[in-house]
Protein backbone atom coordinates (compact mmCIF):
# COMPACT_ATOMS: atom_id res chain seq x y z
CA UNK A 1 0.00 0.00 0.00
CA UNK A 2 1.08 3.48 -0.89
CA UNK A 3 1.52 6.36 1.46
CA UNK A 4 -1.73 8.58 1.26
CA UNK A 5 -1.06 11.42 -1.19
CA UNK A 6 -3.22 13.66 0.87
CA UNK A 7 -2.98 15.07 4.40
CA UNK A 8 -4.83 16.62 7.30
CA UNK A 9 -6.81 20.21 6.32
CA UNK A 10 -5.86 19.49 2.13
CA UNK A 11 -8.41 21.15 0.21
CA UNK A 12 -9.93 18.45 -2.15
CA UNK A 13 -12.55 17.37 -4.83
CA UNK A 14 -14.99 14.24 -5.67
CA UNK A 15 -17.66 13.33 -7.26
CA UNK A 16 -20.92 12.75 -4.69
CA UNK A 17 -22.45 9.19 -5.57
CA UNK A 18 -19.52 8.65 -8.19
CA UNK A 19 -19.31 10.04 -11.34
CA UNK A 20 -23.08 8.57 -12.37
CA UNK A 21 -24.78 11.78 -10.64
CA UNK A 22 -22.17 14.50 -11.65
CA UNK A 23 -22.07 16.72 -8.26
CA UNK A 24 -18.72 17.57 -7.71
CA UNK A 25 -17.99 18.47 -3.97
CA UNK A 26 -14.99 20.44 -2.49
CA UNK A 27 -14.05 19.67 1.21
CA UNK A 28 -11.13 19.80 3.55
CA UNK A 29 -9.69 16.05 4.44
CA UNK A 30 -10.92 15.90 7.97
CA UNK A 31 -9.50 12.20 9.13
CA UNK A 32 -6.75 10.29 7.21
CA UNK A 33 -7.81 6.18 7.06
CA UNK A 34 -3.80 5.54 5.49
CA UNK A 35 -4.67 1.90 5.48
CA UNK A 36 -7.96 1.77 4.00
CA UNK A 37 -11.14 0.80 5.76
CA UNK A 38 -13.31 -2.31 6.71
CA UNK A 39 -14.51 -2.69 3.49
CA UNK A 40 -11.52 -1.90 1.75
CA UNK A 41 -8.18 -1.88 2.35
CA UNK A 42 -6.45 -1.80 -1.44
CA UNK A 43 -5.94 2.11 -0.77
CA UNK A 44 -5.60 4.87 1.55
CA UNK A 45 -9.20 6.71 2.48
CA UNK A 46 -10.49 10.13 3.17
CA UNK A 47 -13.49 11.47 5.46
CA UNK A 48 -13.96 14.87 4.02
CA UNK A 49 -15.46 18.05 5.77
CA UNK A 50 -18.00 20.15 3.08
CA UNK A 51 -19.52 23.09 4.52
CA UNK A 52 -21.66 23.69 1.92
CA UNK A 53 -23.45 20.80 1.28
CA UNK A 54 -27.07 21.59 0.24
CA UNK A 55 -27.22 24.43 2.75
CA UNK A 56 -25.29 22.44 5.79
CA UNK A 57 -21.59 21.21 6.89
CA UNK A 58 -21.25 17.72 5.76
CA UNK A 59 -18.62 14.99 6.75
CA UNK A 60 -18.32 12.22 4.02
CA UNK A 61 -16.52 8.93 5.44
CA UNK A 62 -14.16 6.64 3.61
CA UNK A 63 -13.62 8.15 0.05
CA UNK A 64 -11.08 6.23 -1.69
CA UNK A 65 -7.86 7.57 -3.14
CA UNK A 66 -8.95 6.80 -6.42
CA UNK A 67 -11.66 8.77 -6.09
CA UNK A 68 -10.37 12.40 -5.11
CA UNK A 69 -9.99 14.90 -7.76
CA UNK A 70 -7.25 16.80 -6.61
Amino acid sequence: MNKPKYTYDDEVSFYVNGERDRLKCTGKVYIVDAFGTFEQNEEPSYDIMVDDYMGTKVLFKHIRESEIIG
